[in-house]
Protein backbone atom coordinates (compact mmCIF):
# COMPACT_ATOMS: atom_id res chain seq x y z
CA UNK A 1 0.00 0.00 0.00
CA UNK A 2 1.44 3.40 -0.99
CA UNK A 3 1.33 6.57 1.10
CA UNK A 4 -1.87 7.85 -0.50
CA UNK A 5 -3.50 4.50 0.17
CA UNK A 6 -2.39 4.69 3.81
CA UNK A 7 -3.76 8.22 4.07
CA UNK A 8 -7.12 7.06 2.76
CA UNK A 9 -7.41 3.93 4.89
CA UNK A 10 -5.77 5.03 8.14
CA UNK A 11 -7.29 8.50 7.85
CA UNK A 12 -10.71 6.86 7.64
CA UNK A 13 -9.90 4.73 10.70
CA UNK A 14 -8.86 7.79 12.71
CA UNK A 15 -11.94 9.74 11.67
CA UNK A 16 -14.22 6.84 12.54
CA UNK A 17 -12.65 6.49 15.96
CA UNK A 18 -13.16 10.21 16.58
CA UNK A 19 -16.81 9.80 15.61
CA UNK A 20 -17.18 6.87 18.01
CA UNK A 21 -15.64 8.86 20.87
CA UNK A 22 -17.83 11.88 20.20
CA UNK A 23 -20.91 9.70 20.31
CA UNK A 24 -19.96 8.53 23.79
CA UNK A 25 -19.09 11.88 25.40
CA UNK A 26 -21.00 12.32 28.65
CA UNK A 27 -21.48 8.66 29.53
CA UNK A 28 -20.34 8.69 33.16
CA UNK A 29 -19.82 4.93 33.38
CA UNK A 30 -17.04 5.11 30.76
CA UNK A 31 -14.82 6.92 33.24
CA UNK A 32 -14.74 3.92 35.56
CA UNK A 33 -11.23 2.68 36.32
CA UNK A 34 -10.88 -0.96 35.29
CA UNK A 35 -7.18 -1.66 35.77
CA UNK A 36 -3.74 -0.63 34.60
CA UNK A 37 -2.22 -0.39 31.15
CA UNK A 38 1.05 -2.08 30.24
CA UNK A 39 3.10 0.88 31.49
CA UNK A 40 1.21 1.09 34.79
CA UNK A 41 -1.10 4.03 34.11
CA UNK A 42 -4.78 3.93 34.99
CA UNK A 43 -7.02 2.31 32.39
CA UNK A 44 -10.54 3.66 32.19
CA UNK A 45 -13.32 1.80 30.47
CA UNK A 46 -13.31 4.26 27.58
CA UNK A 47 -9.55 3.76 27.09
CA UNK A 48 -9.97 0.05 26.47
CA UNK A 49 -13.11 0.53 24.36
CA UNK A 50 -11.27 3.00 22.11
CA UNK A 51 -8.26 0.71 21.77
CA UNK A 52 -10.32 -2.35 20.91
CA UNK A 53 -12.36 -0.37 18.38
CA UNK A 54 -9.18 0.95 16.75
CA UNK A 55 -7.76 -2.56 16.40
CA UNK A 56 -11.05 -3.87 14.98
CA UNK A 57 -10.99 -1.08 12.39
CA UNK A 58 -7.46 -1.99 11.30
CA UNK A 59 -8.49 -5.61 11.01
CA UNK A 60 -11.56 -4.69 8.95
CA UNK A 61 -9.42 -2.73 6.49
CA UNK A 62 -6.93 -5.58 6.08
CA UNK A 63 -3.93 -3.32 6.60
CA UNK A 64 -0.77 -5.41 6.86
CA UNK A 65 0.40 -4.01 10.20
CA UNK A 66 1.03 -4.58 13.86
CA UNK A 67 -0.62 -2.15 16.27
CA UNK A 68 1.17 -1.14 19.47
CA UNK A 69 -1.14 0.59 21.92
CA UNK A 70 -1.15 1.60 25.56
CA UNK A 71 -3.64 -0.62 27.34
CA UNK A 72 -2.90 -4.13 26.07
CA UNK A 73 0.32 -3.60 24.14
CA UNK A 74 1.04 -5.33 20.84
CA UNK A 75 -1.68 -6.61 18.52
CA UNK A 76 -0.14 -8.85 15.87
CA UNK A 77 -2.93 -8.56 13.33
CA UNK A 78 -0.75 -9.58 10.37
CA UNK A 79 1.64 -12.49 9.89
CA UNK A 80 4.41 -10.54 8.10
CA UNK A 81 3.62 -6.86 8.69
CA UNK A 82 4.73 -4.08 6.39
CA UNK A 83 3.95 -1.40 8.98
CA UNK A 84 4.05 -0.72 12.71
CA UNK A 85 1.33 1.51 14.13
CA UNK A 86 1.98 3.40 17.35
CA UNK A 87 -1.38 4.53 18.66
CA UNK A 88 -2.93 6.38 21.53
CA UNK A 89 -6.61 5.86 20.77
CA UNK A 90 -7.63 8.37 23.45
CA UNK A 91 -4.95 10.78 24.61
CA UNK A 92 -6.24 12.86 27.50
CA UNK A 93 -8.87 10.43 28.72
CA UNK A 94 -9.32 12.28 32.02
CA UNK A 95 -10.17 15.43 30.08
CA UNK A 96 -12.56 13.32 28.00
CA UNK A 97 -14.52 11.88 30.93
CA UNK A 98 -14.65 15.30 32.62
CA UNK A 99 -15.78 16.84 29.30
CA UNK A 100 -12.86 19.24 29.28
CA UNK A 101 -12.57 19.80 25.51
CA UNK A 102 -8.96 18.79 24.95
CA UNK A 103 -8.32 15.15 24.12
CA UNK A 104 -7.22 13.46 20.94
CA UNK A 105 -6.80 10.38 18.79
CA UNK A 106 -3.18 9.81 17.75
CA UNK A 107 -1.96 7.31 15.13
CA UNK A 108 1.57 7.08 13.69
CA UNK A 109 2.47 4.58 10.95
CA UNK A 110 6.07 3.46 10.38
CA UNK A 111 7.60 1.12 7.80
CA UNK A 112 8.73 -2.08 9.48
CA UNK A 113 11.89 -1.90 7.38
CA UNK A 114 12.99 1.38 9.00
CA UNK A 115 11.75 1.83 12.56
CA UNK A 116 13.06 5.24 13.55
CA UNK A 117 11.12 8.13 15.05
CA UNK A 118 11.59 10.51 12.15
CA UNK A 119 10.22 7.99 9.65
CA UNK A 120 6.47 8.34 10.10
CA UNK A 121 4.95 7.59 6.70
CA UNK A 122 1.51 8.70 7.81
CA UNK A 123 0.42 10.48 10.97
CA UNK A 124 -3.04 11.35 12.24
CA UNK A 125 -3.87 13.51 15.27
CA UNK A 126 -7.41 14.79 15.79
CA UNK A 127 -9.02 16.69 18.61
CA UNK A 128 -12.05 14.72 19.79
CA UNK A 129 -14.07 17.78 20.79
CA UNK A 130 -13.65 20.05 17.79
CA UNK A 131 -13.06 19.86 14.05
CA UNK A 132 -9.26 19.92 14.19
CA UNK A 133 -7.76 17.05 12.23
CA UNK A 134 -4.03 17.02 11.48
CA UNK A 135 -2.42 14.64 9.02
CA UNK A 136 1.27 14.30 8.23
CA UNK A 137 2.77 12.60 5.19
CA UNK A 138 5.45 13.29 2.57
CA UNK A 139 6.90 15.93 4.90
CA UNK A 140 3.75 18.06 4.87
CA UNK A 141 1.24 18.78 7.66
CA UNK A 142 -2.42 19.14 6.71
CA UNK A 143 -5.14 20.69 8.87
CA UNK A 144 -8.62 19.60 7.85
CA UNK A 145 -7.31 18.56 4.42
CA UNK A 146 -5.55 21.88 3.71
CA UNK A 147 -1.77 22.25 3.81
CA UNK A 148 -0.78 23.89 7.08
CA UNK A 149 1.47 26.92 6.83
CA UNK A 150 4.00 26.89 9.66
CA UNK A 151 4.14 30.10 11.63
CA UNK A 152 5.64 31.66 14.74
CA UNK A 153 2.27 32.68 16.19
CA UNK A 154 3.08 30.75 19.35
CA UNK A 155 6.32 32.61 20.08
CA UNK A 156 6.85 32.74 23.84
CA UNK A 157 4.25 30.06 24.61
CA UNK A 158 5.72 27.39 26.88
CA UNK A 159 3.98 24.08 27.51
CA UNK A 160 5.66 22.67 30.58
CA UNK A 161 5.00 19.65 32.78
CA UNK A 162 7.60 19.55 35.54
CA UNK A 163 8.38 18.39 39.05
CA UNK A 164 11.04 21.10 39.32
CA UNK A 165 9.55 24.54 40.05
CA UNK A 166 12.93 26.20 39.50
CA UNK A 167 12.82 25.08 35.88
CA UNK A 168 9.71 27.18 35.26
CA UNK A 169 11.46 30.36 36.35
CA UNK A 170 14.64 29.43 34.47
CA UNK A 171 12.94 29.07 31.10
CA UNK A 172 10.70 32.07 31.77
CA UNK A 173 13.81 34.21 32.31
CA UNK A 174 15.42 32.78 29.18
CA UNK A 175 12.43 33.80 27.04
CA UNK A 176 12.38 37.26 28.62
CA UNK A 177 16.10 37.70 27.93
CA UNK A 178 15.47 36.82 24.26
CA UNK A 179 12.89 39.61 24.07
CA UNK A 180 9.89 37.28 24.26
CA UNK A 181 6.78 37.42 26.39
CA UNK A 182 6.59 34.06 28.16
CA UNK A 183 3.20 32.48 28.74
CA UNK A 184 2.71 29.06 30.33
CA UNK A 185 0.21 26.46 29.16
CA UNK A 186 -0.55 22.93 30.37
CA UNK A 187 -3.38 21.43 28.36
CA UNK A 188 -3.52 17.71 29.14
CA UNK A 189 -3.15 15.90 25.81
CA UNK A 190 0.50 15.49 24.83
CA UNK A 191 -0.22 14.42 21.25
CA UNK A 192 -1.66 17.87 20.53
CA UNK A 193 0.76 19.78 22.76
CA UNK A 194 3.83 18.37 21.02
CA UNK A 195 2.32 18.78 17.57
CA UNK A 196 1.41 22.39 18.36
CA UNK A 197 5.05 22.98 19.29
CA UNK A 198 6.29 21.30 16.12
CA UNK A 199 4.10 23.48 13.87
CA UNK A 200 4.72 26.77 15.69
CA UNK A 201 1.52 27.21 17.69
CA UNK A 202 3.71 26.97 20.80
CA UNK A 203 7.45 27.54 21.07
CA UNK A 204 8.59 25.17 23.81
CA UNK A 205 7.45 21.77 25.06
CA UNK A 206 9.11 20.45 28.21
CA UNK A 207 8.12 17.40 30.23
CA UNK A 208 10.26 15.91 32.99
CA UNK A 209 7.50 14.13 34.91
CA UNK A 210 8.77 10.70 33.80
CA UNK A 211 5.44 9.26 32.70
CA UNK A 212 5.13 10.33 29.07
CA UNK A 213 4.79 7.45 26.62
CA UNK A 214 6.26 7.60 23.15
CA UNK A 215 2.88 6.66 21.65
CA UNK A 216 1.43 9.95 22.88
CA UNK A 217 3.83 12.13 20.93
CA UNK A 218 4.92 10.04 17.93
CA UNK A 219 3.39 12.24 15.21
CA UNK A 220 4.46 15.58 16.68
CA UNK A 221 7.91 14.18 17.37
CA UNK A 222 8.37 13.21 13.72
CA UNK A 223 7.26 16.66 12.56
CA UNK A 224 9.66 18.34 15.01
CA UNK A 225 12.59 16.15 13.94
CA UNK A 226 11.98 16.78 10.27
CA UNK A 227 11.58 20.54 10.81
CA UNK A 228 14.98 20.67 12.50
CA UNK A 229 13.80 21.69 15.96
CA UNK A 230 15.94 20.75 18.92
CA UNK A 231 14.55 17.45 20.20
CA UNK A 232 15.97 15.85 23.34
CA UNK A 233 14.59 12.60 24.71
CA UNK A 234 15.74 10.75 27.81
CA UNK A 235 16.40 7.96 27.37
CA UNK A 236 17.69 8.84 23.90
CA UNK A 237 15.96 6.80 21.23
CA UNK A 238 17.29 5.80 17.85
CA UNK A 239 14.97 2.94 16.97
CA UNK A 240 11.48 1.94 17.91
CA UNK A 241 10.92 -1.37 19.63
CA UNK A 242 8.02 -3.04 17.81
CA UNK A 243 7.00 -4.97 20.91
CA UNK A 244 7.17 -2.56 23.86
CA UNK A 245 6.17 1.00 24.72
CA UNK A 246 8.91 3.34 25.89
CA UNK A 247 8.20 5.65 28.82
CA UNK A 248 10.24 8.84 28.62
CA UNK A 249 11.93 10.46 31.60
CA UNK A 250 12.27 13.79 29.81
CA UNK A 251 11.17 15.39 26.55
CA UNK A 252 12.38 18.77 25.33
CA UNK A 253 11.28 20.28 22.03
CA UNK A 254 12.65 23.77 21.69
CA UNK A 255 14.25 26.25 19.32
CA UNK A 256 17.87 25.36 18.70
CA UNK A 257 19.32 27.70 21.29
CA UNK A 258 17.68 26.25 24.39
CA UNK A 259 17.76 22.89 26.13
CA UNK A 260 18.78 21.12 29.33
Amino acid sequence: MDVLGLRSEVGWIGTELVRFLRENIGRAELGREIGRGITGDTTRKIDLMAEEYLVDLFKSKGINAWVLSEERGLYEIARNPDYLVLADPLDGSLNYVLEIPFSAVSIAVYPMSELSYGRVVYGFVSNVFRDEKYEYFNGVVYLNNEEYKFSARGKGLICIHTINPRLVEKIRKFVLDKGGRPKLRTLGAASLEVLYTAIGKMEYYINDIGKLRINDIAVGLAVAVNRGLRVILRPPLNRISPTSITVLDEVWITPGEYGP
